[in-house]
């Protein structure tokens, strides 16, 4: 009998996070999920407006198990460095082994975006760490079990704010400088991982989801343009899923993708218009 496949996916109580890991559980994987928000209605639900976001850990859970699924909750912020590497090691321990890790998370400001000059240099070291230092760290212990095993998948969610000059001003959707940098330092991982792994069996991938009309860009007032153009969140999981399984065959290792291109050649978006 064949092992069930796993996966990992981080910052999954609600999002794209949530999304793919359903996707995963709906391919037939038991996933492994990570999030500050256990509960619903947990403090770390909020907006910076007050606003409580739906979504935690145990309801992704309870959508993962209703697919016949296991799921493995483990709470996890960011900006806990001695919390990271663990909490892959209790992943890889609790499902017994990792095929694909998805590090989708990303360090939520409590206060808003700032423009440059109004960020404090806490602003910006959180910012910083979150997004790209305790990813590297994440990557680290994934790596190392891929390796042992000769085989699996990294997929880093990337963003087009550290790729392209994003034109939206802070307070209408503008990302934070520092977190445009700590996107464009991440979109770097994947080639560098497929370059010194790749020939023992890693493969990884940085993926653009585009602009998602998840949970929290449709509550933030700020974040309306993002999800008035943005596609759902499911669509960007089914096709993380495809990428993370047949597209492994397709895409060369180390590559950024768009989500979005993905899902329209699986027919799970229109054709662009011409």
């Amino acid at each position: 009998m064949s092992p069930v496949r796993t996966a990992l996916v981080t910052g999954a109580s609600r999002g794209i996070g949530r999304a793919t890991a359903i996707a995963f559980a709906a391919a037939g994987f038991d996933v492994a999920i990570t999030a500050r928000t256990v509960h619903e209605g947990d403090p770390t639900a909020r907006t910076a407006a007050g606003d409580l976001l739906p979504g935690s850990l145990a309801s992704t859970a309870a959508e993962i198990e209703a697919l016949g699924r296991r799921a493995v909750q483990l709470p996890l912020d960011l900006l806990d460095r001695d919390a990271l590497v663990p909490t892959v090691q209790a992943a890889i321990g609790a499902l017994g082994h990792l095929d694909v890790a998805v590090n989708n998370a990303i360090y939520v400001t409590g206060g808003g975006p700032k423009h440059f000059l109004d960020q404090t240099p806490d602003d910006l070291e959180k910012q910083l760490w979150g997004d790209l230092t305790a990813q590297l760290l994440l990557m680290q212990p994934q790596v190392a079990h891929l390796v042992e095993r000769g085989s699996g998948v990294i997929i880093n969610i990337g963003s087009g704010s550290g790729r392209w000059k994003l034109k939206m001003p802070i307070g209408q959707g503008g990302p934070q400088l520092a977190y445009c940098a700590a996107k464009a330092g991440l979109h770097r991982a994947a080639d560098r991982i497929a370059f010194e792994y790749g020939d023992a069996g890693v493969t990884a991938f940085t993926v653009d989801p585009g602009f998602v009309a998840t949970e929290r860009t449709r509550m933030v007032a700020e974040l309306d343009a993002i999800a008035s153009a943005g596609v759902e969140p499911s669509v960007i999981g089914g096709a993380i899923v495809w990428l993370a399984t047949e597209g492994v065959a397709v895409h060369e290792n180390g590559a950024y993708l768009e989500a979005q291109a993905i899902a329209r050649q699986l027919g799970l978006l229109p054709p662009l218009e011409a």
